[in-house]
């Protein structure tokens, strides 16, 4: 596999939006099913949480765009080795974040 020299600003973009999936799924894991509140074993999400819950997809779609759409991508030789690199470099540092 070919070594990338990842910009820094993609890297960040790519630790933010892991940062941001994480907070979607635990906004996710704070809400009841749909079947519990078809059920009547659960209160319908409350509009706060039903609003949390758009602006955290709408925080991960716009982080999605830049990073898809930043120009390194068109210096790259394969963009899927480029995404591999990319994904590894980002969930690496995200890694020795959470530790430190």
């Amino acid at each position: 596999m070919a070594d990338y020299d990842l910009p820094e600003d993609l890297l960040q973009l790519r630790r933010e939006f892991l940062t941001a999936q994480r907070r979607l799924s635990e906004l996710g894991r704070a809400m009841p099913s749909a079947a519990a509140v078809r059920a009547q074993e659960a209160e319908p999400p409350t509009e706060e949480q039903r609003q949390a819950w758009a602006a955290a997809q709408d925080e991960c779609r716009r982080l999605a765009v830049q990073i898809q759409t930043h120009p390194w991508w068109a210096t790259v030789d394969s963009r899927q080795a480029a995404e591999r690199a990319l994904r590894d470099a980002a969930a690496e540092r995200d890694d020795l974040d959470q530790v430190g």
